[in-house]
């Protein structure tokens, strides 16, 4: 059935912006953080996507197509650096090295993801529509 594979390919999209939303708001969490496990400031995080590839076995097998998270990559972006002698984590000449996350831009992708997730719930609340309406057209 045709619905079944539009129902997956929506919840793929909602799944995945609902993880790049999840990753935003870590970094949004950790903008002020100075030292992680790695004994450096936490390093801002990117979500990819990728289209789930279908190829002709795939077809056969009745595989369903879709988004997938690729990779969360971090971003190689240099580190704030403060002068603040007073603070534990200042370096001999008084600077801290800070995350070098952007409050900023992770405030507008969170939008787009917001975006993005509020358009695949229309499309599933259409694609339900239609389902809803081909049952009762089949009903009769």
């Amino acid at each position: 059935m045709a619905f079944l594979g539009s129902l997956d390919i929506v919840g793929s999209a909602l799944t995945a912006e609902r993880f790049r939303m999840n990753v935003i708001l870590q970094n949004i969490a950790n903008e002020k953080t100075t030292v992680t496990e790695n004994g450096e400031p936490y390093r801002r995080k990117q979500v990819i996507f990728q289209e789930r590839p279908l190829s002709f076995k795939d077809e056969l097998k009745k595989a369903r197509g879709g988004v997938q998270i690729a990779a969360v990559v971090e971003s190689d972006r240099d580190f704030k650096l403060v002068y603040d002698p007073s603070h534990p984590q200042a370096d001999e000449n008084g600077y801290v090295r800070y995350s070098n996350v952007d409050t900023t831009e992770e405030r507008i992708d969170l939008i787009a993801a917001s975006n993005a997730y509020d358009a695949n719930l229309s499309a599933l609340s259409v694609l339900k529509a239609t389902i809803a309406k081909t049952l009762q057209m089949g009903g009769k």
